[in-house]
């Protein structure tokens, strides 16, 4: 992508640490040049912790705080600094409604990206609720916007349908590792060390055997007629993509509900998640899915 100032590249993360995990290359490269990046965390990240007397808003302010240090490593060695916008979510039970999808579509409508990165909704690598649901706002919001208003890319990481590469710098490991470091609250030195290692050069690895560079992958989202084009419907998918579709949705969870020890009401925050699942309207795939 060439140099150019006045490109914004927004982010829509589901949890603090997902820039890390997610998309990183490409992140620092658009805060060296210059670019105008602009990170959104759906959630306030308030359970992320198997110990019950952090969880909520002393948890929340410790992700805050976490956050911005890990920025500060992106950041070092440029005159660029991200903007962060928290939509301030209850974690675990990102809501998909007319509610989010709207907030969504205005941050758009008003932000005016270039480029939109996000969790995959219908591909997905990650099956924590919260990833899906801020792919899935995202998706939906897209159908809200006007010719004008719509992003020129839309490109999902996260995603076992990859089919866009963005080049990056193998050198960069180490930035990379500091940033993720400073989630303290979510990683040992050793667990980074294990996902630098397993899963962040290993990735990049595999692109390079592929493709002949070392480089990041995504899919993208089409669009036709002003419309995000929908997924494939499950049953036109071969056996192969069936196979990948069970084996990421059942096994790649992590524990993370184990995490949710103790209700939103339990410690003060109010629970805004509607029930209400678009989802079960538009892709029969996830209906198949055990809750």
């Amino acid at each position: 992508m060439p140099i150019h100032n006045s490109l914004t590249f927004m982010f829509f993360t589901p949890h603090s640490d997902d820039i890390e995990l997610g998309t990183p290359f490409v992140y620092l490269n658009a805060i060296r040049r210059g670019y105008n990046v602009i990170e959104v965390i759906m959630t306030n990240n308030q359970f992320g912790t198997t110990r019950k007397e952090f969880k909520g808003e002393r948890l929340r302010k410790i992700r805050v705080k976490e956050l911005a240090n890990a920025n500060t490593m992106f950041e070092q060695g440029t005159n660029n600094k991200v903007k962060t916008i928290y939509m301030g979510y209850v974690d675990g039970t990102l809501p998909l409604n007319n509610q989010s999808i709207q907030r969504v579509a205005d941050l758009i409508k008003k932000e005016r990206p270039d480029v939109i990165f996000t969790c995959d909704p219908w591909y997905a690598q990650d099956f924590h609720a919260d990833h899906l649901n801020t792919g899935r706002c995202v998706y939906f919001a897209l159908t809200r916007l006007k010719s004008s208003e719509m992003p020129k890319k839309v490109l999902y990481y996260y995603s076992t349908s990859t089919d866009y590469y963005i080049k990056c710098d193998w050198r960069d490991f180490p930035i990379v590792s500091n940033a993720l470091y400073e989630h303290k609250s979510q990683y040992s030195p050793l667990e980074v060390k294990f996902v630098i290692a397993f899963y962040n050069k290993l990735s990049l690895l595999r692109h390079l055997l592929e493709r002949r560079s070392v480089s990041e992958s995504f899919r993208e989202q089409k669009i036709e007629n002003n419309r995000p084009v929908p997924p494939e419907n499950f049953n036109e998918m071969n056996l192969y993509k069936r196979l990948i579709f069970y084996s990421f949705s059942t096994v790649t969870i992590w524990g993370s509900m184990n995490l949710i020890t103790a209700t939103p009401e339990e410690i003060g925050l109010e629970n805004e998640f509607d029930l209400t699942d678009k989802l079960r309207e538009h892709d029969p795939r996830y209906n198949l899915r055990k809750k």
